[in-house]
């Protein structure tokens, strides 16, 4: 991993009419963008078919969608009396200890299957609470005062039931979940006020749900083919004091793929600290953002939260060299800044955002496996990310004007031999529209607010 000043050249000494990228400068490679299916799945899936098919296929679509490509599962702890909000707990499949009732979370199964026939390729099954009859206080929205709630005799039990949920939907609905997710935000003070699933660990805690999951992966012969994805932290500045539990421990942290962490309240500089912690503590860790949404109230369809979503997303792949990046809800029905679409259950309409597109405008283009090169702009409202394909055949340049005023520059570094070109707008006029397309052009023009793919190929 890059140092922080490494990280983010983004404004070199360049002219303010200037882009320009370095394929010979190697960043990370790029697994992913995804998004959480919790937990309208469970509502959206039962929907009548024309609507719950196009909110998929605007997710996971690379043609008439943003092309995402990671699917994140939520695997409920079971519907709670004390949760007011269906929309936040889930059915569990477990009916007794062992024995479990697949017909269960029916609506969230079919949309599921229909992102992975969208597009979806990689799935993570992530755990917000244990099943109640597993926590100490009872329930699934954590201890009464906001401490620990997993039982200390039950994580076995605990690991069990996840690789058991997860063997299922590998082995019986040909779902090929590729990552356990055991924790989310474990340094919250999770309690019954909270009205939604979730549930405290400390450090130690951690690190021996990670080891229990481990074992049962072994022991049930999932190991080659299912990995642990920790600790979900909720965002970067709390997080090294579990980073370092984990990442110490000589069983657990060889077999660990990355680190997960949400990018929830977290500015440069609370993210900067953690990757040079990192890169000099445990050097060639991988980083993934696993949730992130604007955590602000009132609904908007415009581009002012779309520019927020696409800073945070070029900042976190950019200064913190995140691998793969995952949004929070991807349909809401609340007035919040969070869905990449929203609904209205009174008459199940379907609502675009702008952030839905402007997430696209990296989704869509920057596919797993291309590399993220060195990029950098001259104008001061401009920011820029670039990316290579695996062949060396396409380069895609994302960039974004938070200025008031349109931006003309020229991009100088393309590979020789690049001589197809495509430009991609989401602004107030488009919503990831073509805007531009065939031979390559001098220079270009960036609207005003608005982020721009820029697609090279030979």
């Amino acid at each position: 991993m890059l140092s922080f000043l490494a990280a983010c050249m983004n404004k070199p000494n360049l002219p303010a009419d200037e882009i320009i990228i370095n394929p010979d400068e190697k960043h990370q490679t790029i697994e992913g963008f995804g998004a959480s299916a919790a937990w309208w799945a469970q509502d959206v899936g039962g929907w009548e078919d024309e609507k719950r098919s196009r909110i998929v296929e605007l997710l996971y679509n690379r043609e008439t969608g943003i092309g995402l490509t990671i699917y994140r599962y939520n695997i409920g702890g079971g519907l709670a009396d004390n949760i007011q909000d269906p929309w936040r707990t889930a059915e569990t499949f477990e009916v007794s200890p062992g024995v479990y009732d697949w017909s269960r979370d029916a609506n969230a199964m079919w949309v599921m299957k229909a992102a992975q026939a969208q597009g979806a390729e990689m799935f993570v099954a992530f755990v917000n609470s244990p099943p109640a009859r597993m926590t100490v206080s009872g329930l699934t929205t954590g201890e009464k005062d906001g401490k620990s709630n997993l039982k200390p005799e039950m994580y076995d039990e605990f690991a069990q039931y996840m690789v058991d949920v997860v063997r299922h939907l590998r082995e019986e609905e040909g779902i090929p979940i590729s990552y356990i997710s055991p924790i989310n935000e474990p340094q919250w003070d999770w309690n019954y006020t909270k009205g939604q699933e979730g549930c405290h660990y400390g450090p130690q805690e951690v690190l021996e749900v990670t080891r229990a999951l481990l074992h049962a992966l072994d022991k049930n012969g999932l190991s080659d083919d299912v990995q642990v994805s920790v600790f979900e932290s909720g965002e970067w500045k709390k997080s090294q004091v579990y980073i370092d539990k984990l990442l110490k421990d000589p069983e657990v942290a060889p077999r660990l793929p990355h680190l997960a962490i949400h990018s929830y309240w977290s500015k440069a500089e609370d993210k900067t600290p953690i990757v040079n912690f990192l890169e000099r503590n445990f050097p060639g860790t991988k980083i993934w953002q696993t949730e992130w949404t604007e955590m602000k109230e009132g609904r908007d369809t415009g581009m002012e939260t779309a520019l927020t979503l696409a800073n945070t997303v070029q900042e976190d792949l950019t200064l913190g060299g995140v691998t793969s990046w995952q949004y929070w809800i991807a349909v809401s029905r609340y007035f919040y800044r969070d869905g990449l679409i929203y609904v209205n259950l009174s008459d199940r309409a379907v609502i675009e955002t702008k952030r839905l597109w402007a997430l696209g405008n990296f989704s869509r283009y920057v596919r797993p496996g291309y590399v993220r090169i060195g990029a950098g702009a001259g104008a001061a409202d401009i920011t820029v990310s670039a990316y290579q394909s695996p062949d060396n055949a396409e380069v895609v340049v994302v960039v974004i004007n938070n200025g008031k005023k349109p931006v003309t520059a020229k991009l100088n570094g393309l590979p020789a031999g690049m001589t197809q070109f495509g430009q991609y707008e989401t602004s107030g006029a488009e919503s990831l529209g073509e805007v531009l397309k065939g031979s390559i052009p001098p220079g270009f023009t960036f609207p005003p607010e608005s982020v721009t793919t820029l697609v090279f190929s030979k």
